[in-house]
């Protein structure tokens, strides 16, 4: 392995170089490109390799596509940022081009791609001509993935109109507060007066995940304090006032908070295989219906603030209000199986990869993965040591003796399940891109702040210690 680390040497070397802007500029540059080539020697020598993408907007109003790369090193899989580029349309054909130039610029292989990872959007992956289109084609094996984070946000946004309406009001009501800074600060000195336990609300906004369950959850929490300061000055306090619009808000609270924590999950689902993304999809849907059925009973303590809100209130919730509530937790179940159905069932084929102690074989398997499957069911040594939150490790140590099940299994387990890495790395790209700096080509500073390489700075330095004059 390459020694990659700062040393008491090494920083007393960077401490000897003049800091000049374009000396600055250019040892970000120098630590970047040496980042970038041993993470490409790494892709290279992988025979796997897995892509994650999006493209987002600066602070500049310039279009940024940013690409991150799975891959296997030293017996484990390795994630990090592939690059970051400018692009001028977003358009399918700009951005396959872009990545192809890079991917054959740098000497990797198509074929070793086996797997992207994309949101939604057409560019990416509509049917005819999309990016995802035209990687298949360069790699008919690679498997594209849905972003999970993704569908699980179009599945939460499914309201039936009266949900929406108590949203749309609930909205109307921080944004009344929050976007006036007079007002918000007010609100702030009535809340600390009071004791309050938040004294803020949060402004809403669609492009966050977790946006509408902390907006609600808040919204709640503090609608003693909102009612008292609306009093007068505005019709919304009306709203505050409805009871049954109260019950409807505390549920929206409830089940988004609930979302949220699903949310919080997929976000962490890097760490996890996807078989470990469905099973938790999977749980939350079993509790789409068991909440529905409590809902149907009567019994509320599924929906803790809603339960709080029909105790302290003593308020008998009307038969409207619980059907409405029913609708929409069928009407959740219904979206994720729509968004996730599919590809469950696709997977449940692949059971051995998560379970290859099982005495079924699978019928698709070919003869000879089917004897390695079942000469690594039997081996007790294997099934002794199989950690199953370990899945890809566990592949990655039997491949020299089962190579047929590796190949597939490492082909359904290295992708990505979501493109968390590319929305972290465009909230990383906002500090360091801003108003001030908006002339700045981030690649190479986004590089250094979210890369998982630590840079060799004595090779970097020896490697250009000729551009450094003794007599500065």
């Amino acid at each position: 392995m390459r020694p990659m680390m700062f040393g008491e040497k090494e920083v007393k070397e960077i401490e000897r170089i003049p800091l000049s802007n374009n000396t600055v500029a250019r040892r970000i540059d120098e630590m970047a490109e040496w980042a970038e080539d041993e993470l490409i020697w790494r892709v290279v020598c992988s025979k796997y390799y897995t892509l994650q993408l999006d493209e987002s907007t600066d602070v500049q109003g310039l279009s940024q596509l940013l690409v991150f790369v799975r891959y296997i090193w030293q017996n484990d899989a390795h994630e990090d940022i592939l690059f970051c580029k400018p692009i001028s349309r977003g358009m399918a054909e700009e951005i396959f081009n872009v990545i192809d130039s890079y991917i054959k610029e740098k000497g990797l292989q198509w074929k070793n791609c086996f797997g992207i990872c994309t949101d939604g959007a057409r560019a990416m992956c509509g049917k005819n001509s999309s990016v995802v289109t035209r990687v298949l084609k360069q790699s008919p094996c690679a498997l594209w993935t849905h972003c999970s984070l993704h569908r699980e946000a179009l599945v939460s946004k499914a309201l039936p109109n009266d949900f929406k309406t108590v949203l749309n009001t609930a909205v109307k009501i921080v944004n009344y507060i929050k976007t006036k800074p007079l007002q918000a600060r007010l609100f702030e000195k009535l809340c600390e007066e009071m004791g309050s336990l938040h004294t803020s609300l949060l402004l809403h906004t669609e492009v966050r995940w977790l946006s509408r369950g902390k907006v609600l959850t808040q919204l709640v929490e503090l609608r003693n304090e909102v009612t008292i300061y609306l009093e007068g000055k505005t019709e919304c306090i009306e709203s505050l006032l409805d009871k049954e619009l109260i019950l409807k808000l505390t549920y929206l609270a409830d089940i988004f908070s609930k979302l949220n924590e699903l949310n919080l999950y997929l976000q962490g689902s890097n760490e996890s295989d996807i078989f470990a993304v469905h099973d938790r999809i999977r749980a939350f849907m079993k509790k789409l219906m068991l909440w529905r059925s409590c809902i149907e009973d009567g019994k509320y303590d599924c929906f803790e603030t809603l339960e709080t809100f029909i105790i302290e209130n003593q308020v008998q919730p009307k038969t409207n209000v619980l059907s409405a509530i029913s609708t929409h937790l069928s009407l959740l179940k219904n979206n994720f199986d729509a968004y996730f159905g599919e590809e469950m069932k696709k997977l449940d084929s692949l059971n051995w990869i998560c379970n290859p102690f099982q005495d079924r074989l699978p019928s698709s398997m070919s003869t000879k993965a089917s004897e390695e499957l079942i000469d690594l069911s039997e081996d007790t040594s294997l099934k002794n040591s199989f950690n199953r939150k370990q899945l890809t490790k566990f592949w990655l140590s039997v491949a020299g003796n089962y190579p047929c099940l590796f190949d597939e299994a490492i082909k359904v387990l290295l992708p990505f399940s979501t493109s968390y890495l590319c929305e972290a790395g465009f909230s990383a790209m906002i500090s360091i891109k801003t108003k001030y700096r908006n002339k700045l080509d981030v690649s190479n500073s986004l590089r250094l702040k979210v890369t998982k390489i630590e840079v060799d700075a004595k090779a970097v330095m020896t490697k250009n210690r000729k551009q450094i004059h003794p007599s500065h």
